[in-house]
């Protein structure tokens, strides 16, 4: 089954309260702001250092499509990476977790809060950040495509997973008379 985006904050700030309460706590839960302020892959989160994090700006190439981009992260994530990174050696990587542990903590913060842990993967954190972005620029699939490097907005569409429901929601507002 494929992984879905958390459309429900409620869903997210609880996961937030579940990575916080593990050992380490700290951390994972920055890993899940970070992935859900930049909107990046796994593999490109956990192939940064500190010093592709300049002036609140993460620099990256990213792994799959080669492409160069500059993501601006917000206050509170900036704040936070500055205090945890403080200790760190340019050359450190920002998070030195694998992959595989990432999954599992995604997984057990989604099922602890009630989501279905079979629609949830590593990549739930890019497409819930597609889906936020994309309710806060009004619906602007040009700037969420933008914003996920994706070349084509088909694939920026299959990664909302905009319902029926979603659409009906909006439709019975339209009227004729």
């Amino acid at each position: 089954m494929t992984c879905e985006p958390i459309k429900d904050k409620k869903k997210v700030d609880e996961m937030f309260g579940v990575l916080s309460s593990r050992r380490n706590g700290y951390t994972y839960a920055l890993y899940f702001e970070f992935a859900l302020s930049t909107g990046l892959r796994v593999s490109d989160i956990l192939s940064l250092k500190k010093k592709d994090i300049q002036d609140g700006i993460v620099k990256v190439k990213t792994q799959k499509t080669g492409l160069y981009r500059n993501i601006a992260l917000n206050d509170s994530c900036r704040q936070q990476l500055e205090f945890y990174l403080k200790n760190k050696k340019e050359e450190d990587l920002i998070f030195p977790f694998k992959r595989q542990w990432v999954h599992k903590i995604i997984k057990h913060a989604a099922d602890m809060v009630g989501l279905d842990k079979s629609k949830v993967s590593t990549h739930t954190t890019r497409k819930t950040a597609g889906w936020f972005y994309y309710m806060n620029t009004g619906k602007d699939l040009v700037k969420t495509q933008k914003f996920l490097g994706h070349r084509d907005p088909k694939e920026t569409l299959a990664y909302l997973m905009i319902s029926d429901a979603e659409v009906n929601e909006d439709l019975v507002n339209i009227t004729w008379r």
